[in-house]
């Protein structure tokens, strides 16, 4: 049993299990990439704007604030609107266009109030992972989904530790240059190229899909 265990949250077990479904290889990537940006950008978010802008415990902790509420509204209310609007696959992508300008934005900003606005902007971002994970669960059938939903978590915790070793030794790079620079923002420019390459791999699989589909078509 604990040798069964252990098989499903191995980061390389995980890999192979996404790896395997039918159609869904590029979503790996996807998870892996997207799921960096996020730990990175919680590694690095009250360093980063300490150093930008001057922030001190109260202005941090009201950011936070306004992100756990604006999370809560996606997640509680907008979610099961939008999926009813749009396919999986088609709001995937448009959080990740979302995130991408939001990465850049946060990582360009000057003044602190340029945070909340962007926060407010990117309300499509969070709804990347849900969306995601939808697509990677209707590629399992029936018998694996379990264990795919497991893969997909073991994978996210995976990036949860190597965020830090990523996102903390970048922001110390620049931490010394006075507030205001916009190379500060160095940590949020890497999380948008992850999160560019998230979308690339994203319209990778729906292209190939589509593929797929019309070939069976034909």
């Amino acid at each position: 049993c604990s040798s069964d265990l252990w098989r499903s949250a191995n980061p390389a077990t995980s890999l192979q299990k996404l790896g395997q479904l039918k159609g869904a290889g590029p979503l790996v990537g996807v998870v892996a990439f997207s799921g960096l940006a996020q730990y990175v950008l919680y590694t690095v978010w009250v360093l980063y704007n300490s150093f930008k802008f001057g922030w001190g415990p109260r202005e941090n902790g009201w950011s936070l604030a306004v992100v756990g509420i604006v999370a809560v509204l996606v997640q509680g209310v907008l979610m099961g609107r939008l999926l009813k609007r749009f396919v999986p696959q088609k709001l995937a992508i448009m959080g990740l266009v979302s995130s991408v300008i939001a990465y850049t934005l946060w990582g360009a900003a000057t003044e602190g109030w340029m945070m909340y606005a962007v926060i407010a902007f990117n309300l499509l971002g969070g709804t990347v992972a849900a969306s995601v994970q939808s697509m990677i669960s209707s590629a399992a059938d029936s018998k694996s989904q379990g264990q795919t939903m497991g893969a997909v978590s073991s994978l996210n915790g995976l990036m949860a530790v190597v965020a830090p070793m990523l996102g903390a030794p970048l922001l110390a790079m620049v931490s010394h240059l006075p507030q205001g620079d916009w190379r500060i923002g160095a940590p949020f420019f890497f999380c948008a190229v992850l999160q560019l390459a998230s979308l690339v791999l994203a319209i990778m699989h729906v292209q190939r899909q589509r593929r797929r589909q019309l070939s069976a078509a034909a």
